[in-house]
């Protein structure tokens, strides 16, 4: 096997950038993959992120370019637009020496000047699918003569539903050009992809004995989802990172977390798919120049973002898989620096987190929390509020009890006030039908409430035992009341 790229036999213009970017020897993918690939074979290249996957296919490639070809020679597809860019300015410093021009086609840009840009000779074109589809049916790119196509992240282009796209660039191909094919994962769709378009490709699997970097400590905390935020900036302060990228799952999370350490006097700023690829530009330079300590992100910027000194990876939201943890943790302890990656879950994550474990064949510890004066405050106010709720909730229930209890006497209530003359005795007998109604509906509540009180174990008085039959106040059986009528006399009394 290769110790050196100058046993590959490149061209010294060639050799001339590898030393410029002080590229020492061969990574295992490079040293499996450049021979085969020197030799016209079609290739599938499977290795994690951070392995030299790019100047695996990219170096034999440039190796064999003609400048003074005006053709298109080479199209390599990526998944995102950071990709994208990334693959581009790599190119552009390994072929310095060359003499040849690359262009990276991807949305969020002024298609108008990708258009002024392929008037101009390109040797090689770096997109999207979809961007790269767009400028084939305007007719403002064609690949009829390309030598070499180049599927990177072909995994994570599937799973963003290229899949449609990528057939319809290949089909428009020449048939006698070489496919290189790279991937960290070979789900069914990639294998699929491979058999039909590559032709007996050798399948090149580099296995590293730890998938995450050594020099990356990885822990996490176990927390509510109600104490995320305050743990997190909690977490920050204890930490007190040199560059940090917070990930989370969703655009609006995103927004709402560097709205928050705004708040709290931290330099942060978010990257999320919406924003326009200038901005995005933008934010990156400003991070690289350490303009702003916390870059808070959704996976968009979990592939290709490579910015030296990031100390610290926080996961806010744990990712679904294992290749996106494996992707966002590597963005730290790069270039054999050290770095941290904590992780924030709930209790019901400690599983899949043992599962990322296992799978990066890594140690993850679990740590205690420690709280600091944002989740002491956060969870005191927290308490509050819920005190509050619940008491506004005992208000509102007992307002629509009484509104119940009115709207029931309402009719006797409304018949009383009324003007109109009636017969003789009437008010006096809805005065007593309230009365009774009233009496009832004490009955009845005393009663509920005394089902409820046994129901939970609770001890209750016996009720008083009530008045006899014939007793005060209820006419005996078969008897009529006693009703005395004011005024009324015979005329006779008793002496």
């Amino acid at each position: 096997m290769a110790k050196s790229f100058a046993s590959f036999g490149f061209r010294p213009e060639l050799m001339q950038g590898i030393q410029d970017l002080y590229y020492k020897e061969p990574t295992p993918i490079q040293e499996e993959a450049i021979p085969l690939i020197l030799e016209g074979k079609d290739v599938i290249g499977q290795a994690q992120t951070g392995t030299g996957k790019t100047a695996a296919f990219m170096l034999p490639i440039l190796n064999g370019l003609e400048a003074g070809k005006r053709d298109i020679q080479v199209l390599i597809l990526t998944p995102t637009r950071e990709l994208s860019i990334q693959i581009a300015k790599e190119v552009e410093k390994l072929g310095k020496h060359l003499d040849i021009n690359v262009l990276s086609l991807h949305g969020g840009t002024d298609i108008d000047r990708q258009l002024n840009k392929l008037k101009e000779t390109v040797h090689v074109v770096v997109g999207t699918p979809g961007r790269v589809l767009d400028h084939m049916k305007r007719g403002s790119l064609h690949f009829g003569r390309i030598s070499t196509l180049v599927l990177d992240e072909a995994d994570k282009m599937m799973e963003m539903g290229f899949l449609e796209d990528v057939e319809q660039v290949i089909v428009h191909t020449p048939s006698q050009r070489q496919v290189l094919l790279f991937s960290a994962t070979m789900p069914d769709l990639v294998k699929k992809l491979a058999h039909r378009f590559m032709k007996q490709p050798p399948h090149i699997k580099i296995e590293g004995k730890q998938k995450t970097v050594e020099q990356i400590e990885q822990f996490y905390y176990v927390t509510n989802q109600s104490d995320k935020t305050d743990a997190l900036v909690d977490v920050l302060e204890q930490e007190q990172p040199f560059l940090t990228i917070v990930f989370a799952n969703t655009q609006v999370r995103v927004q709402q977390l560097t709205a928050r350490l705004q708040e709290n006097g931290l330099s942060a700023q978010a990257l999320y798919g919406d924003l326009s690829q200038n901005k995005r530009e933008q934010l990156m330079k400003q991070f690289r120049e350490i303009r702003f300590q916390y870059l808070i992100a959704t996976d968009i910027a979990a592939r290709g973002l490579d910015v030296e000194g990031v100390t610290h990876v926080i996961n806010y939201d744990l990712p679904n898989d294992v290749e996106s943890y494996i992707h966002r943790v590597g963005r730290t302890g790069r270039a054999g620096q050290k770095g941290k990656a904590i992780s924030l879950i709930s209790p019901r994550q400690k599983n899949l987190m043992g599962r990322f474990a296992k799978a990066t064949k890594a140690s993850i510890e679990e740590r205690i929390l420690q709280a600091g004066r944002h989740l002491d405050a956060g969870r005191r106010q927290r308490a509050e509020e819920r005190e509050a709720h619940f008491v506004e909730l005992r208000q509102q229930q007992q307002k629509e009890q009484k509104k119940e209890k009115d709207k029931e006497f309402a009719p006797v209530r409304e018949a009383l006030k009324k003007k109109a003359k009636v017969k003789p005795g009437y008010k006096k007998k809805l005065a007593r039908e309230l009365d009774e109604l009233q009496t009832k509906y004490e009955q009845n509540r005393k009663k509920a409430e005394a089902i409820a009180a046994r129901k939970a174990g609770k001890t209750v008085k016996p009720a008083a035992k009530k008045a006899g039959k014939g007793g005060a106040g209820r006419p005996a059986k078969g008897g009529r009341p006693f009703q005395p009528s004011a005024g009324r006399s015979n005329g006779k009394g008793r002496g």
